[in-house]
């Protein structure tokens, strides 16, 4: 509306065409979109508390993915780090759920200050470690990240807006190294909070068929590309995705 992105979104689409591997995490992503929207409109569940939030917070992931990846296309960076940040909040909040379904309702009551002194991030983080041990990956590291870069005028998010010649960078702003940062991180969170969300939902449903049955196809389409995507390590994505 303000700013004419389409010169900077030129620059950043063929890194996510043509079947390149930002090609393929873009596709990734959609799939995960595609997997919650299925559950969210397609899926018989139970009318509890806990389920209605998760899926709640399910149609939040979809739209946190649809919004970071067109801020990132046109290159509005510390606004598309705060969709990331705050999926991976979602996130957290759905594995909580899945153990503690019983504060699901709390949370739902609780506002502002009281909602961040019983859940803050910080706090479920250190719930869940006793609920279920350590997790596999590290989602503070990114929260923290997203948080200075995205979500809160610090130190860190204002240097997103400055070049390393100290130019200041207003509006839109091309910059294919930090795109393809984010299309990457994007789907690695959006693909690991969908899969929560699938066994929280299962969790949450115990009577019913669990989600690989009822939407095998695209299920099978979001476990797979983790499954493939696990063995990327850094210097090939440095080393293919030109």
């Amino acid at each position: 509306m303000l700013f004419n992105v389409s010169a900077v979104e030129a620059q950043h689409l063929p890194l996510i065409q043509n079947g390149n591997l930002g090609d393929a995490f873009r596709a990734g992503t959609s799939g995960c979109v595609r997997l919650i929207q299925d559950v969210v409109l397609g899926g018989n569940w139970n009318a509890e508390r806990a389920t209605l939030i998760v899926v709640d917070l399910g149609v939040r992931i979809i739209n946190n993915c649809g919004a970071a990846g067109q801020l990132a296309l046109a290159g509005f960076w510390s606004p598309a780090s705060h969709q990331i940040r705050d999926l991976v909040e979602c996130h957290q909040l759905i594995e909580y759920f899945r153990y503690r379904p019983a504060d699901a309702q709390e949370w739902f009551e609780s506002l502002g200050k009281e909602r961040y002194n019983k859940f803050g991030f910080g706090l479920v983080r250190k719930e869940l470690e006793k609920l279920r041990g350590l997790a596999k990956y590290d989602l503070k590291q990114s929260f923290d990240l997203y948080s200075e870069a995205g979500s809160h005028p610090s130190t860190a998010g204002l240097a997103w807006q400055i070049t390393g010649l100290g130019t200041k960078l207003i509006g839109p702003v091309p910059h294919p190294d930090r795109f393809k940062l984010l299309v990457g991180d994007l789907w690695a969170h959006a693909t690991r909070a969908t899969l929560d969300f699938v066994e929280t939902m299962d969790t949450l449903n115990p009577d019913r068929a669990p989600i690989r049955d009822q939407f095998r196809h695209d299920h099978a389409v979001v476990l797979g590309a983790a499954i493939l995507f696990a063995e990327v390590d850094t210097d090939q994505v440095i080393e293919f995705w030109k």
